[in-house]
């Protein structure tokens, strides 16, 4: 627990696999993103952000999850 950011009570690790050009993007965007605030913007920063954003935009939650879903259901319709 030493190593946690004391920022995040309660929190959790996870681990995600993303392509290595997604991750070479992100890279970019965490050092721009930086340069122009003038803190320290790391790629997990970024990733919470958009995981945030997506979050409270409930309408946009909502249709991503139905989106991924589709398929499945369809699937499941037939049988």
């Amino acid at each position: 627990m030493a190593g946690r950011p004391k920022t995040f009570k309660n929190s959790v690790i996870i681990s995600t696999r993303i392509a290595f050009e997604e991750l070479q993007e992100l890279k970019e965007l965490a050092s721009v993103e930086a340069h122009h605030t003038g803190r320290v913007v790391t790629v997990q920063d970024l990733i919470r952000n958009a995981v945030r954003f997506v979050y409270q935009d409930n309408a946009r939650l909502r249709e991503c999850f139905r989106r991924s879903r589709e398929i499945a259901n369809k699937r499941m319709k037939r049988n």
